[in-house]
């Protein structure tokens, strides 16, 4: 069975066990999550792009101090910044950090949100220019001089000085047949919303399919909450307290604000979509719970709840239909970091050791 590699989750909201109040994701917090996450053994941190988040490049710098081996996943939008200027960031990134920066590319769905700041493409145009963001940042990463000269972006004699001595790890979502598409020919890592392992597989075969007529390799990953405890019990009372907290018209306005996503793998996750009175209805695979999504879009609509030995296999299960980074929240973020790192990832790290300990038997 595949390795798994686990992430967190950087803080951008008020953080707190319910929804609602809590902490204030100034920088003090966002460096003891930050180091939380490191110490209990996460791969990265994903630092998202979004309105009314800080911005990623930014959050991201003023974790590098605080940390020494945790990586930061950027998200990048292809419609904000152009891909040339990209790869100088990530150059930059990489000599002050060394070399801790990977890159999720977000073509991004909320057209509202992209038009405030300036971007106008409708959703096929997004993609194409998508497929050329990560041929120009490529090109730009190989330390030779190129031109480009595309529908979307036009560069001249461009291109880093020297090629970058780790290029970073380029992550991207999309369930769409475009997004698929291009996450098989650009894309280091597909990325998909928490969806139950059957209902999976069939899009990991087929972006797999896709990049194999590429000749290429690509792994694949989930975006998920966790809620885990070390008994059953625990886990389900402690989802409980949070759906009980949940404010009606909050609900109500996260149920309109996914209305306006254009977005194919949202879609897909909010038709699991149950209701607040009707709690039996949000259980939607063993260990799945749609709750979350009754007041989170994207990565947060759905959670894995239960014991940490439940949540193991469930993170099993996605492992064998072949999922391997597993972008992780909790609530609150630093004590989910260590009940999420001492109790789930604590046993994979004893499972390599047992593994490890019976090949040098066998040799």
């Amino acid at each position: 069975m595949a390795t798994p590699h686990f992430h967190w989750f950087n803080p951008v909201r008020r953080d707190a066990a319910a929804s609602g109040g809590g902490r204030s994701p100034d920088i003090d917090y966002r460096r003891d999550v930050a180091r939380a996450a490191e110490r209990n053994g996460f791969e990265s941190i994903l630092c998202m792009v979004g309105k009314d988040v800080d911005d990623p490049w930014i959050a991201a710098s003023s974790l590098i101090s605080a940390t020494k081996r945790v990586k930061f996943i950027v998200a990048v939008r292809p419609g904000y910044t152009h891909p040339a200027v990209v790869a100088h960031h990530a150059a930059s990134f990489q000599n002050v950090s060394n070399d801790r920066l990977w890159l999720n590319i977000v073509t991004a769905s909320h057209e509202a949100e992209l038009r405030g700041y300036g971007d106008f493409l409708d959703k096929a145009s997004r993609y194409e220019r998508t497929a050329e963001f990560f041929e120009v940042l490529k090109s730009a990463w190989s330390g030779q001089s190129f031109s480009y000269s595309g529908k979307h972006y036009r560069v001249e004699n461009g291109g880093l000085s020297a090629p970058l001595a780790v290029t970073p790890k380029l992550f991207i979502g999309g369930s769409s047949a475009e997004g698929q598409r291009i996450g098989a020919a650009y894309a280091d890592v597909h990325l998909s919303y928490g969806e139950p392992p059957p209902l999976l597989r069939e899009h990991v075969e087929r972006v797999r399919e896709l990049a194999d007529k590429e000749s290429r390799t690509v792994r694949f990953g989930i975006r998920i909450h966790v809620i885990t405890r070390p008994t059953s019990e625990a886990a389900w009372a402690e989802a409980d307290r949070f759906l009980a907290g949940l404010d009606p018209l909050q609900i109500e306005r996260q149920k309109k604000a996914i209305e306006e996503r254009a977005s194919v793998g949202q879609a897909r996750v909010q038709s699991f979509r149950g209701r607040r009175d009707d709690p039996d209805s949000l259980k939607i695979y063993p260990n799945i719970w749609a709750g979350t999504g009754l007041v989170s879009g994207g990565g947060g609509s759905t959670a894995l709840v239960g014991s940490y030995e439940e949540v193991a296999e469930r993170i099993d299960e996605y492992l064998s239909i072949g999922v391997e980074h597993f972008i992780i929240s909790g609530r609150p973020l630093l004590e989910s970091a260590y009940e999420v790192g001492e109790g789930v990832l604590s046993l994979f790290r004893d499972r390599f050791v047992e593994q490890a300990s019976n090949r040098e038997v066998a040799a």
